[in-house]
C-alpha cells in the first residue's frame, strides 16, 4: 500500500510540473497580445478608441453573421461594428485566448445592457507583417 502511494505521489508531481512547463511554454505574438490587453480592458464607450491601438490592415474585414454585420476598413468598423456595441452598452469578458499560425481565438462572454448574456467566440486572422485582415465574430 505504501508503494502504491508513494508511486501515484510521484506520478502527480511529474505531471504537475509537465503541465507548469506546457503553459510556460506558450506565448503570445505582439499582435495576440494587444488583442487580449484590447479584450481585458474592454469598456464599451472607449471601443474603438482601445481596438484602434491593434495592428490592422487599411482593407481589414469583419463579418458578425449570427448579428447581421459587416464592415471592411476602420471607418465602417468604427461606425458599424461599435455603433452596435454602444448601442447595446456590450460588455466583454475575454474567458480565453489561443493562438495558432495565423489565427488568433478569443473566447468570451458578452453581455448586452438588457443582462443577455451571450458565449462568444471571435476569430483574427493575421497577415505575414503581424496585422489583422480578418474578423469572424460567432
Amino acid at each position: 500500500m505504501k508503494k502504491t502511494i508513494l508511486l501515484l505521489s510521484f506520478f502527480f508531481i511529474i505531471s504537475c510540473q509537465e503541465t507548469k512547463k506546457v503553459e510556460e511554454a506558450v506565448k503570445l505574438s505582439p499582435t495576440a497580445e494587444a488583442i487580449k490587453n484590447y479584450k481585458v480592458n474592454f469598456v464599451w464607450t472607449e471601443g474603438y478608441e482601445a481596438w484602434s491601438k491593434v495592428p490592422t490592415t487599411d482593407d481589414y474585414h469583419m463579418s458578425a453573421p449570427l448579428i447581421g454585420l459587416e464592415a471592411t476598413g476602420p471607418a465602417e468598423i468604427e461606425e458599424i461594428i461599435f455603433g452596435f456595441v454602444t448601442e447595446n452598452e456590450l460588455k466583454q469578458e475575454l474567458v480565453d485566448i489561443v493562438e495558432l499560425g495565423d489565427y488568433i481565438t478569443c473566447f468570451l462572454k458578452l453581455t448586452t445592457k438588457t443582462g443577455d448574456v451571450i458565449d462568444g467566440v471571435e476569430v483574427f486572422k493575421v497577415d505575414k507583417e503581424g496585422r489583422v485582415e480578418k474578423i469572424w465574430a460567432l
